[in-house]
């Protein structure tokens, strides 16, 4: 598989000659290509630029340099295949068809990423976004009005869209994107940068959080203890991964977080991303930034408010305050205290009668003096947030559930079912990856009898369980079992993905499933077709037929 269990480094900075970036103070690029970062559980990026001729296919690995496409190469617009006409479920997600045409080595979530240039002037045909994506009806507007929710046109996919004008500042953004590539399963990602030319703006397509921000999330539901250690876990892993690059956020509030899948254990990502290449003075960031603030002295004590000038230096130290005052916010469901008492705030007083274990650690990274706050990588070696990293049994039960119903599956279905849930369920598949690779303590792909053990707290036999069933099970292999098949059967979904396995001959052969998906046995898939009586060629009502009945394969009659 190689998504979540692959090291990669980051990606070293590319010079541009024509076009000078100007980058956030006591940050330059060049932090980067000085560091060599090992990180685990890096999403697979891809951001499709629709504007010019000239094609850069980005790397996931630092291995492998960028490569730029002929001149004479037309750049194709990604095109999106989903079942998702329909209601999608939370963690639903499709990929691009072009990227499936690319991806034919068999893994699940190995795309590759395609990024093209957005430079305006280009003498290409420039696309805006409403060409693939419409305004989702009262879902029109985001919490921050400049961001749309929006559908694919084709897909169903909900996506967010952010328009920019064609002003230098937003150009250097656009260009800074290029620069760093945020790649981490607790950041958002971007799926797609569009340039509209008669609007004369920008348009970025990210990732959408159906569960909303996390404060609307804190204000609907009761958390529990260990939820919010979970959380607060991955907010802590997120930022740790953006400071190892060299970089900072700086302007963290509760709200540059959101819930990407709440099934269970929430899945929270970074979705605030713009502060880390730019400073967006966003509101309410005042609460968050620690005492030594200059912004603390502009704070106007009789109206409450900030004055319009604002000072603010690049500064890692910010963020771990920051990402502690939210801690407190979820433990408590209040602000710690009042901006203008800010200076007299000592945790360890205010909070000195509470037994709680998280505090502790939320003391070494509310010290005032920015110096003595403990680092976030030191951070996740705490016991308190690696015990936090254990995720609970609960969210294990149902895919070990799904891998159970599975032990009949053919190799027609595994090859099949690959294919659909690689398409079509990518962001279902990033859940089920996080969960294997907290499982997989000793990190070596595969998930032992011991391992096993300690997710269902030595009892698998209270969760009707047979360990034995699992044993030495690889990521690959989880995600293609574990996953929930509702995802990629339904009508669209399989309308679609037959008319591309069909070739647009009405039907499908072990030789043209050969063609499209890869590692396919074409021998092996002949004999499944002769053991179930597909007579070398199955229709559409066969195809959904024979997927429908994985759990107990029947003859096609």
């Amino acid at each position: 598989m190689g998504v979540c269990t692959s090291q990669s480094q980051p990606k070293k900075v590319k010079e541009h000659k024509h076009q000078s970036v100007t980058l956030p103070p006591q940050q330059p690029l060049t932090t980067r290509e000085q560091k060599t970062v090992t990180m685990q559980c890096q999403e697979q990026t891809s951001i499709q630029r629709i504007t010019t001729p000239v094609r850069r296919v980005s790397p996931n690995q630092a291995t492998t340099p960028a490569k730029k496409a002929s001149p004479n190469q037309a750049t194709t617009p990604v095109q999106r295949v989903s079942p998702s006409l329909h209601s999608t479920p939370k963690t639903m997600i499709v990929q691009s068809t072009q990227q499936q045409e690319k991806a034919r080595n068999g893994s699940l979530l190995n795309i590759p990423m395609q990024r093209v240039s957005t430079r305006p002037g280009s003498k290409s045909i420039q696309s805006p976004a409403s060409r693939k994506y419409s305004i989702v009806s009262g879902q029109s507007h985001h919490n921050n009005q400049s961001k749309t929710v929006m559908q694919h046109n084709e897909t169903g996919q909900l996506v967010l869209v952010e328009m920019l004008k064609f002003e230098n500042r937003n150009q250097q953004y656009i260009d800074m994107l290029d620069e760093l590539l945020l790649n981490h399963m607790h950041i958002i990602k971007i799926v797609d940068i569009h340039v509209d030319s008669h609007k004369r703006s920008y348009q970025v397509v990210y990732e959408h959080c159906q569960g909303g921000t996390l404060s609307k999330f804190l204000e609907s539901n009761k958390l529990e203890y260990q939820t919010i250690g979970s959380i607060f876990y991955q907010m802590v892993e997120a930022l740790a991964y953006v400071h190892q690059l060299g970089y900072s956020h700086d302007e963290l509030t509760i709200d540059s977080f959101s819930v990407f899948d709440d099934s269970s254990t929430p899945f929270i990502k970074l979705s605030d991303i713009r502060s880390i290449y730019q400073f967006m003075y966003p509101k309410n960031s005042l609460l968050y930034e620690p005492p030594n603030s200059p912004n603390h002295h502009h704070h106007n004590r009789d109206t409450g408010k900030l004055q319009s000038i604002q000072t603010k230096n690049r500064s890692q130290s910010n963020d771990i305050w920051a990402l502690a005052i939210i801690a407190l916010q979820l433990l408590n469901q209040q602000f710690p205290f009042e901006i203008e008492e800010i200076s007299k705030f000592k945790p360890e007083i205010t909070y000195a009668k509470q037994a709680l274990d998280v505090y502790p650690l939320l003391f070494e990274m509310l010290h005032h003096n920015p110096s003595e706050r403990l680092t976030l990588d030191k951070c996740l070696l705490h016991p308190y947030l690696l015990n936090m990293k254990q995720i609970q049994a609960k969210d294990y039960l149902q895919p070990f559930t799904n891998i159970t119903k599975c032990k009949n599956m053919t190799y027609l279905h595994k090859c099949l079912f690959r294919y659909l849930l690689s398409i079509y369920a990518t962001d279902h598949l990033k859940v089920l990856t996080k969960l294997f690779t907290n499982a997989d303590l000793d990190k070596d792909g595969k998930l032992n009898e011991q391992e096993l053990n300690l997710l269902f707290n030595e009892k698998p036999e209270e969760y009707s369980l047979n360990i034995s069933d699992f044993v030495d099970i690889t990521l690959d292999d989880f995600l293609l079992l574990a996953a929930d098949k509702q995802f990629v059967l339904t009508q669209d979904c399989l309308m679609q993905s037959f008319k591309v396995l069909s070739k647009s001959y009405g039907y499908i052969t072990p030789k043209l499933i050969c063609k499209v998906i890869a590692d396919c046995d074409e021998a092996r898939l002949q004999q499944d077709f002769d053991t179930f009586n597909l007579n070398y060629a199955f229709q559409l009502k066969e195809y959904e037929e024979f997927l429908a009945n994985y759990q107990s394969p029947k003859s096609i009659v």
